[in-house]
């Protein structure tokens, strides 16, 4: 697949999506609702889908995508027999695999390749909601615990070109994530006071592009109780990177008073 766009294709935005439960999908009133309206979001079809998961933790970056489709995987325990039926009819692009290599090659990034990967929750629970059939191929890029902020960021700043050939990048885990301190009990429960300090000083950070606050989650007000870990943080920070300027939100949402369900992306910067 050309990885080159014409001279008036719009460049596509940079999202953040936070994933929630596998059981979001069917949450049409809610978040889902809010996936299923994406497409609309787009002034032209991208040439390429890449998306960075919180459910795909390696030691050094990796990337799948060839052209097979590879099916899903329910890398989850304890919910309806339902879920685990459900498939997603995307498959990747062996050029387009070729060209993500080549990107983060450029900017001195080492990389494995894994190249059918299914897809985890990560990818297919929103993306699925967006895009039951999807008319682009669907890549994969992991994140790296093991390394800190900085690099996720520079992750980021090597996709640029990516988008720029028309690629859109979506980066998906979760604002705040902490299950220890979910009300599983109490769904509707108004949001804890910690987690919106989290995430209004991130949002603040993103608003201003202020790419050396965001790269330090846990010096941000709540963040250690934000992120006990940072897995599903770190998605973010590649988006930033990816974005080269302000992000902003595309949709809020609380459950279960600490859930966030929160949105972020470039096309929402007014």
């Amino acid at each position: 697949m050309p990885t080159s766009r014409g001279p008036t294709a719009p460049e596509p935005p940079v999202w953040f999506l936070s994933h929630g439960a596998p059981t979001a999908l069917y949450e049409r009133d809610g978040v889902a609702g809010f996936w299923a309206s994406l497409p609309g979001r787009l002034v032209a079809p991208p040439r390429a889908l890449l998306c960075v998961s919180a459910h795909w933790c390696t030691a050094h970056p990796a990337i799948a995508g060839a052209g097979a489709r590879p099916g899903v995987l329910h890398d989850f325990a304890g919910f309806a027999p339902a879920l685990y039926e459900e498939d997603w009819a995307a498959g990747g692009d062996d050029a387009c695999l070729e060209a993500l290599a080549q990107a983060l090659a450029a900017a001195g990034i080492p990389y494995e390749r894994v190249p059918h990967r299914p897809y985890d929750h990560g990818v297919w629970v929103p993306l699925k909601a967006a895009w039951l059939e999807p008319p682009m191929p669907v890549l994969q890029l992991s994140v790296c615990p093991p390394r800190d902020g900085a690099f996720h960021l520079a992750l980021g700043r090597a996709l640029r070109p990516l988008r720029g050939a028309g690629w859109l990048l979506v980066a998906s885990g979760g604002i705040v994530h902490n299950l220890a301190a979910l009300r599983w009990d109490a769904p509707e429960a108004a949001p804890e006071p910690w987690a919106e300090a989290f995430v209004h000083a991130v949002e603040a950070a993103l608003a201003a592009g202020d790419l050396e606050a965001l790269a330090e989650p846990r010096a941000l007000p709540g963040g250690r109780r934000a992120h006990p870990s940072v897995e599903h943080y770190l998605p973010l920070l590649v988006a930033a990177g990816a974005a080269g300027g302000p992000m902003a939100a595309l949709y809020r949402g609380w459950r279960h008073g600490s859930l966030a369900l929160h949105a972020y992306g470039t096309d929402a910067v007014r």
